[in-house]
């Protein structure tokens, strides 16, 4: 058996199953307690290293759900480019009916995304990469469509802690299957493999210990 073929295989079969249990989520996404206990916080963290950037940039937020963030983003950077990417055809069905023409948003897979290269100043991912069956190779094509010196920001459930451990390792792998969240230092060396430099992390929200990882497109201009 061809063991890279059994495992693209793998991935994409939990892909599907991603989509599908997304497109469920979709009808209740924007009532959900995350919204309040981490997402919010997580969006105010991204915007807080965004907010400073006085360049009319291009930004595209991964794995953007109903597209909370991205609304809020362009609330606050009204000329902004902002684009919103899902894997659920209902997540972003719910984007376009709320927001309407004022966001560039699409369904697409984070492993294969339909952007050119070098297209983007930022990429945030909020809450989506321990979903992704090939992070590598999801890193890979983040790094692909970033500027040279573009940011890539992603938040995720940390690890580090007992606490985490037991929130993001326990609770959350036995209702969500088929995900896997990543310790700072794995966050750290998948970002430096990929091609990203001055890599920045913060530990923050400790009642659900999230981690915000920060890194730099290293690329000829």
């Amino acid at each position: 058996m061809d063991i890279s073929a059994s495992f693209m295989r793998k991935g994409q079969k939990i892909k599907e199953k991603s989509s599908r249990r997304f497109d469920e989520w979709s009808k209740k996404y924007d009532r959900s307690l995350l919204q309040f206990l981490i997402f919010r916080r997580s969006h105010n963290m991204f915007i807080s290293n965004i907010m400073h950037d006085t360049r009319k940039i291009r930004i595209l937020d991964v794995g953007c759900g109903t597209g909370e963030f991205a609304m809020k983003l362009k609330g606050y950077k009204k000329d902004a480019g902002v684009y919103g990417l899902d894997i659920s055809p209902d997540m972003i069905n719910a984007a376009k009916a709320k927001f309407k023409d004022e966001i560039d948003f699409m369904i697409g897979d984070v492993e294969n995304m339909p952007y050119e290269d070098s297209y983007f100043d930022y990429l945030t991912c909020s809450h989506s990469f321990h979903h992704y069956p090939h992070k590598k190779k999801a890193v890979h094509e983040m790094f692909r469509i970033l500027k040279p010196r573009g940011k890539i920001m992603i938040i995720d459930g940390c690890k580090d802690s007992l606490l985490g451990r037991i929130i993001f390792d326990v609770i959350v792998a036995s209702h969500e299957k088929d995900v896997h969240h990543l310790h700072s230092s794995q966050f750290a060396r998948i970002l430096e493999d990929g091609g990203f430099s001055k890599i920045t992390q913060e530990i923050f929200n400790p009642g659900i210990p999230l981690l915000f990882t920060m890194g730099v497109a290293k690329k000829p201009a």
